[in-house]
């Protein structure tokens, strides 16, 4: 199923209108024609980041206007976890940072994935202020901002934001939202995950583990990025811990299903 969303329909949570579907949100069906010409191009290896240090979050950064004071957000202890399982060049602790992030992403011609397992957070008033919150390095404030992704290239397969309220904006009626994944698809990933909430750390962490076991498997082959995601979804829902939508139903993914 494809849905491009206008106004707030961008924040239903697809799984639980959609149940046993593969659902994907495009922004237009415009942008879906140009994501399609990256159909048949395949990257290498999984870049990830996460377990920030935000202990350092520079002068600026506590300065930015967020409706919460980025130098006093909890460490993401499972999020170390999740890189270890699914990245193949990781960047954890103090190397979770801008600086390190552009280094390492030319490693790579194009990536198949770009992972980020941190906080995110969300103006929807000013768009361009939603950021990843990384951590603070030489030259950089730990903040990886809407604004910086869009004079960026980013070239992935799939870019996943393992992170609170990455999926969230402001809101257009005819665009839809604009914030993070319509940033990292304007740097050019065709495919972005994101979520609608605040995510739980350790259920976040064993859906993006099944997530790449379906998606991105040591052999060739494997599910589509909308099939994997349903599918890991339903694995965090089968746990009575997590049955929850709450823990699960807030994934969604955008661009090529």
């Amino acid at each position: 199923v494809l849905v491009s969303p206008m106004g707030i329909i961008g924040f239903m949570p697809p799984a639980l209108l959609f149940p046993h579907r593969e659902v994907a949100f495009i922004p237009s069906g415009t942008t879906y024609g140009l994501l399609q010409e990256d159909q048949a191009v395949r990257g290498h290896g999984v870049l990830a980041l996460g377990d920030p240090d935000y202990r350092q979050m520079s002068d600026r950064g506590r300065r930015l206007p967020h409706v919460v004071d980025p130098s006093r957000l909890m460490p993401l202890p499972a999020t170390r976890a999740e890189v270890e399982a699914v990245g193949t060049v990781r960047l954890l602790g103090g190397d979770a940072g801008e600086v390190s992030f552009r280094q390492a992403l030319k490693l790579q011609m194009r990536w198949r994935a770009v992972h980020f397992a941190c906080h995110g957070l969300v103006r929807r008033d000013l768009p361009v202020a939603a950021s990843l919150v990384l951590s603070a390095q030489e030259g950089s404030d730990g903040l990886l901002t809407t604004l910086e992704l869009l004079g960026m290239e980013v070239p992935a397969d799939l870019v996943v934001l393992s992170a609170c309220d990455t999926a969230r904006g402001e809101v257009y009626d005819i665009e839809g939202i604009q914030g993070l994944a319509r940033a990292f698809m304007y740097a050019g990933a065709p495919r972005v995950i994101c979520s609608l909430w605040k995510v739980d750390d350790e259920a976040t962490r064993a859906l993006m583990v099944r997530f790449y076991e379906l998606w991105n498997p040591d052999k060739d082959g494997g599910m589509s990025a909308a099939a994997a995601l349903a599918r890991a979804q339903e694995h965090v829902r089968s746990q009575p811990r997590w049955e929850h939508p709450y823990y699960w139903a807030g994934w969604v993914l955008w661009g090529l299903p």
